[in-house]
């Protein structure tokens, strides 16, 4: 009896059936739920909450279409924290979610790869650095690649079975890709790219029912979702205004210019079970075409070239590269195994299944490694890795606690007077949340009174001079390049019980 005999096995493959889904789940939740509130936020963070506290605590969300993306991670972030409280760790916890159940997803398209490629698939996603770490913030593009997975498997699941349900999820999955990003179009064009590549993927044509009911599903979801639930019915055309301010913001690199190459430094830097995975999988292909892995190459192809086209480039774009690439390492650890698809698992080798298990467990371990010290150790350090991009650092949330410290001395508390003077101040609108008297001035005004007063470092001195003698000055590090001197009234007894 084998690891990878088919569904007639016995134990051995019903143990595979159980643990294939449930191993990659387990290790992604390991690396992504735990500690959720130890990385400050980083300033996009900082932004998403300005959008997600309104809603939370006026019930209104307006979507703006020349910034802050969609409107479902907002819906979706608001949940938690109006159950469970307004907390870090409730900001946090839906793209931590999310980012967990991409892991057991490649196991509902294990009829096309193989019950071994599928697990490696989820187990890579599971320990992929680059998705461990941005799974731990509540940033956009953790959604798009989880609704990306999510609709291809349920558009397959769709298709071979010719069931409509299967269909209605799929396309409220596309209408909720619609709903998060804006470059949810670019994900549709290289989908498209490889069921043009494949001839299909091998898949049946859609029947009228199922397209019917994906393109109503579809529409059904952005239109809510992009109406603030039909209560702002003007907000549908903003989507296309997105489109177009948005087309002209990565042209112009907007600050965040980067060169073709970007994308495949970071993958050699971060992802090299999966760069070298990909590469194999590639290897097997050619000798060995399948439709379902041309599909996969052609996605996978298809966005590494629309991105590293656009001159636009940000970090966390490179989990659009990452999920196609992960499903292209599991066909090389089928392949390995001796098989190539779900009909050869009952015929590979005993040899092949243990060569690829074992290098499968070094990969996954190596990138766990990897994660491990990137999102809990390194996470605000630069030098570790291109990921860490911006961030926020620890010594902020050393900022806040003194203002804290100092608010529990003073009678007032959380209605204590807060100015901020710098243009540089997020996220701590977050940290600072429940202070109900912090004006955000965002430059020098003439007449700084507040018992705490926030400027940026090159400030520093004028403020000094507008404030008087009566304070106490501390710097501290926001984020790369942006220092914050906090000024403090002298009289407060120190730090509070």
């Amino acid at each position: 009896m084998t690891l990878l005999q088919g569904r007639n096995g016995g134990a051995a493959a019903g143990l595979l059936e159980w643990a294939g889904p449930l191993f990659p789940l387990v290790v992604a939740a390991v690396l992504r739920l735990p500690r959720l509130d130890a990385r400050p936020l980083h300033h996009d963070e900082g932004s998403n909450v300005i959008f997600l506290l309104r809603l939370v605590r006026e019930g209104s969300y307006h979507y703006d279409p020349t910034n802050y993306h969609g409107p479902l991670l907002y819906f979706l972030s608001a949940l938690p924290i109006a159950l469970f409280g307004t907390t870090t760790t409730m900001l946090r916890v839906v793209p931590a979610l999310l980012g967990t159940l991409m892991a057991p997803l490649p196991w509902m398209l294990r009829r096309e790869t193989g019950r071994l490629a599928a697990l490696a698939s989820g187990l890579l996603i599971a320990t992929s650095p680059t998705l461990v770490y941005y799974s731990r913030d509540n940033i956009h593009e953790i959604y798009l690649v989880f609704l990306t997975l999510l609709l291809v498997a349920t558009l397959v699941r769709g298709l071979r079975s010719g069931r409509v349900v299967w269909c209605l999820v799929a396309g409220a999955t596309a209408g909720a890709l619609l709903a998060t990003k804006e470059t949810a179009c670019l994900t549709f064009l290289a989908i498209a790219a490889g069921l043009c590549l494949s001839r299909g993927a091998g898949m049946p044509r859609p029947g009228s029912a199922g397209v019917a009911a994906f393109v109503v599903a579809a529409a059904a979801v952005a239109v809510v979702l992009y109406s603030d639930l039909f209560n702002e019915m003007s907000g549908l055309v903003r989507p296309f205004q997105a489109l177009r301010l948005w087309g002209a913001r990565g042209m112009h690199a907007d600050g965040h210019g980067k060169p073709w190459w970007y994308f495949l430094g970071i993958l050699a830097r971060d992802e090299p079970a999966v760069v070298v995975g990909s590469a194999a999988g590639l290897v097997a292909l050619l000798k060995r075409p399948l439709r379902w892995g041309l599909f996969v190459v052609g996605w996978a192809t298809a966005i590494l070239a629309l991105y590293s086209s656009i001159p636009y480039k940000t970090p966390w774009l490179v989990l659009n590269l990452v999920l196609p690439l992960t499903l292209v390492s599991g066909i090389a650890f089928q392949a390995g195994a001796g098989g190539m698809t779900a009909s050869d698992d009952a015929f590979s080798s005993r040899r092949g299944r243990w060569i690829a298990l074992l290098a499968l467990g070094a990969a996954a371990l190596a990138s766990a490694r990897h994660a491990y010290v990137l999102s809990f150790v390194r996470y605000d350090d630069e030098r570790a890795s291109a990921l860490v991009y911006v961030q926020t650092r620890r010594e902020a949330l050393l900022l806040v606690k003194r203002i804290e410290e100092y608010a529990r001395s003073d009678p007032r508390r959380q209605a204590l007077p807060i100015e901020i003077l710098s243009p540089d101040y997020l996220p701590l609108n977050w940290y600072l949340r429940d202070f109900s008297q912090v004006s955000y001035f965002g430059t020098l005004i003439e007449h700084p009174e507040a018992p705490v007063v926030i400027a940026r470092s090159d400030d520093a001195t004028r403020v000094e001079e507008l404030v008087g003698p009566g304070y106490t000055r501390q710097t501290f590090a926001l984020r790369p390049g942006v220092d914050l001197v906090l000024f403090l009234q002298r009289g407060d007894p120190g730090p509070g019980p």
